[in-house]
């Protein structure tokens, strides 16, 4: 087991080492690095959602993700018993909801809340940032790449985001979110670095709403990469079923 763990570290060091090692800081292999840790190809994963409102009253939720790649990805509720069933599907640009209570399937935007709380669907469904936005290295200090990134189409969730990476690592620290008018949205912290198996990525954010000072938590609770996901798993005709 030790030597097992040690080649992880090993590798995981290795792969680091060559990403940071250039003068110039490549971007997008720093971004491909933080996007495959967040959501690796074929994995299944557990977590939990906590939200915390202003009035004092908590709510959680346990889901279970499964993706394929950064477009294609289910999301099943397993918790609270009110939500268990409810699930969501993202097809390369559209996501969709199956709501048991009603029986339907719905789509839903990129922007709106998930499950209530402070992240957004994108956040949850949608770790495709190359996709979706330009790089810019805005600033490098000795422990920390600055990056910004400006959305490059207006089906993006934000219009710009702002990564600090830490270098040594090559982990987000933490992220802020603006809208077209330059305001400051919301602010996630990522922490709690653990290892998954193959996968070396923050297990804690949190998500801080700049506007309503209201805040949300996910944990990642399990994490399994290289899984034999059945494509059956995607179809937009099985949600509910």
């Amino acid at each position: 087991m030790i030597n097992k763990i040690l080649t992880i570290i090993i590798i995981f060091l290795c792969s680091t080492f060559s990403l940071l090692s250039a003068e110039e800081p490549e971007l997008e292999n720093i971004l491909r690095f933080i996007e495959q840790n967040l959501a690796p190809e074929n994995f299944i994963g557990e977590y939990n959602f906590k939200n915390l409102r202003s009035d004092g009253t908590i709510s959680e939720y346990k889901i279970r993700i499964q993706g394929r790649n950064a477009d294609t990805v289910h999301l099943y509720f397993l918790e609270p018993a009110r939500e268990k069933g409810r699930e969501m599907l993202r097809l390369d640009e559209s996501i969709w909801t199956f709501i048991p209570s009603v029986g339907r399937v719905v789509r839903v935007e990129d922007r709106e809340s998930f499950a209530g709380g402070d992240f957004a669907n994108a956040d949850v469904l949608r770790v495709d940032w190359l996709d979706q936005y330009d790089t810019t290295l805005l600033k490098e200090t000795e422990n920390q790449w600055i990056i910004e990134l400006t959305a490059s189409t207006n089906e993006a969730a934000y219009a710009r985001m702002r990564l600090w990476v830490d270098k040594k690592n090559g982990m987000l620290i933490q992220q802020y979110f603006y809208d077209s008018n330059g305001t400051h949205l919301k602010t996630c912290l990522y922490g709690a670095v653990k290892s998954f198996g193959t996968i070396i990525r923050p297990a804690r954010m949190v998500m801080k709403n700049m506007i309503t000072g209201q805040v949300s938590e996910m944990r990642v609770l399990a994490l399994h990469a290289g899984q034999n996901i059945p494509d059956s798993r995607f179809s937009l005709s099985n949600l509910g079923k």
